[in-house]
């Protein structure tokens, strides 16, 4: 069906469109609750979304398919109904019933889809056209994953999640439909989620949080909504698409951009900065005057015009409803409480944002300055795993550069083979803190399972870069520009901060783009 706006296209959509934009939403909220909650909510969400990939996947199933081969669909439901209460009896740390029902819904989607790909890839042969040598990468890093002395039981989820997607054989028609419905799913989440955040978080730190507990969690947020942003101003543009259209996505970027300016996170503003470089360039091929710096120029008068009502939005709004919420570990007596008044001192006000954005930049040109990265001493990168002591004083947190260094040297100084548990991983940095992490995805992922799949992990992130850039410049469509995005995204960020996790939207994305990766040549 379609939505016409005097006469010209502007929206098609289908049932199938609207289930998958549906899924997507759920996907952003699931990325929220992980992020946020500190308790066993955390894992529901986190097992939702296996529960979520089983309705994409099985969208493409027809009722055909079961009756044709209902004899193993049959034994695995037996099976089924049969092994959850024994397996629920003996489970003693099934603290939550609903976790638990969850659990038990990806257990037998999941039995029913492997069925379903195991007959219709190896049987029937219908499988989508692969990039075998890429996807023989991805599968001996999953495997790898999988038998590291990393005690972490995801990766086994998404080998069989993604592994059974890759291998479904989906329509173009159901192709375009799951590539929009992503992007739909994605922005009507954004709507979902800060227009909560205008009505119940109030804006009374300088780094703005958001909807999440941690300004750098939230600018990672962004930048995927950043990403869908530029896609379809990409698709509107290729498709001559309605000016309205165009406008509403170019207001769309300029706002999103100033949240990202809000969360005044140095990684965020520069993976947001390359993000927008690639997309003008990206952008000039389906225009009559090719300029990138063209495309720049208005992307930054759109900030220029949305800054001021964003602020506005972020610190006027949450004061009109006086229902502050706070997450996990948030409350204190310095937050903003219902009883506060609409222009408390404890509300972040234009200058103070100024201010701490500014302190912000400043504090990375003194650090080059004054620190030269060469001379930089860490003893971090000897410390043992047992260490308690912290590594840096009270005066030396102050240098970023010296503070980084001193993660890298220590995680990288214990990376190995086969990885860690993440019981053996962290260090104290200083008095107060306690690393938990790396602080780049690179690094993370070969502490938690080793060099071999630090490096695969690389290779998939620079190959796939490279083939999606090849197929944009041949055929110009959005979903590889788009799909390089959503590669570069947690690639770029996750140089120096955290930036996966089981049940992170950015994560996610990386998976379905390495889909377009394996599966994307045309006939």
């Amino acid at each position: 069906m379609q939505i016409k706006l005097k006469g010209k296209v502007i929206y098609r959509y289908s049932v199938r469109r609207l289930v998958y934009a549906l899924c997507f939403l759920l996907f952003s909220v699931i990325d929220q609750r992980v992020k946020t909650e500190g308790s066993m909510v955390a894992f529901i969400f986190r097992d939702l979304v296996g529960v979520v990939m089983a309705v994409i996947i099985m969208t493409h199933y027809r009722l055909e398919d079961f009756r044709k081969w209902k004899i193993p669909y049959l034994v695995w439901t037996a099976a089924w109904i049969i092994g959850t209460p024994i397996a629920f009896f003996y489970r003693s740390d099934a603290v939550l019933l609903l976790d638990w029902l969850v659990i038990a819904a990806d257990v037998v989607l999941f039995g029913y889809i492997l069925i379903h790909t195991f007959i219709s890839a190896v049987i029937e042969k219908k499988r989508p056209k692969l990039n075998l040598r890429y996807g023989a990468v991805w599968l001996v890093m999953m495997v790898l994953m999988i038998v590291s002395r990393s005690t972490y039981i995801w990766p086994f989820c998404y080998l069989v999640m993604f592994g059974c997607f890759y291998l479904t054989d989906f329509t173009q028609e159901e192709q375009n439909d799951l590539f929009q419905g992503m992007l739909d799913g994605i922005i009507l989440g954004f709507f979902v989620l800060q227009g909560f955040c205008f009505v119940f978080r109030p804006y009374d730190e300088p780094r703005y949080k958001g909807v999440f507990v941690n300004c750098n969690i939230n600018a990672m947020y962004y930048l995927i909504v950043l990403t869908v942003v530029f896609i379809k101003i990409i698709y509107v543009t290729r498709t001559n698409g309605h000016k309205c259209i165009k406008l509403f996505y170019w207001v769309g970027a300029g706002m999103v951009l100033s949240l990202e300016l809000l969360t005044i996170g140095r990684t965020g503003w520069m993976t947001a900065a390359l993000l927008s470089l690639a997309f003008c360039f990206f952008l000039k091929r389906h225009q009559v005057v090719k300029r990138a710096w063209r495309n720049l120029l208005v992307l930054l008068i759109c900030v220029v015009i949305t800054f001021p009502v964003t602020f506005g939005a972020v610190r006027y709004l949450p004061p009109l409803f006086h229902h502050p919420v706070w997450f996990f570990t948030e409350w204190n007596e310095k937050r903003v409480h219902s009883w506060d008044p609409w222009d408390s001192e404890k509300y972040v006000d234009i200058d103070e944002y100024f201010n701490a954005a500014m302190g912000r930049v400043l504090q990375i040109f003194r650090n080059v300055l004054e620190h030269s990265p060469f001379l930089m001493k860490a003893d971090a990168a000897g410390a043992d795993l047992s260490d308690m002591e912290p590594v840096l004083t009270k005066k030396q947190r102050a240098d970023s550069l010296l503070v980084r260094g001193t993660i890298y040297k220590y995680y990288f100084q214990h990376l190995n083979l086969r990885g860690h548990p993440y019981a053996e991983q962290g260090f104290q940095l200083h008095e107060t803190y306690w690393v938990p992490h790396a602080h780049n995805i690179f690094l993370q992922y070969g502490t938690d399972f080793g060099i071999p799949v630090m490096i695969l992990f690389a290779v998939l992130i620079i190959w796939g870069a490279i083939l999606l850039g090849r197929r944009y410049k041949q055929r110009g469509l959005e979903t590889d520009a788009g799909f390089l995005m959503f590669l570069l995204v947690p690639a770029i960020f996750g140089l120096f901060e955290y930036s996966w996790g089981t049940g992170s939207l950015s994560i996610l994305m990386m998976y379905f783009a390495w889909r377009e990766v394996v599966c994307g040549e045309k006939e």
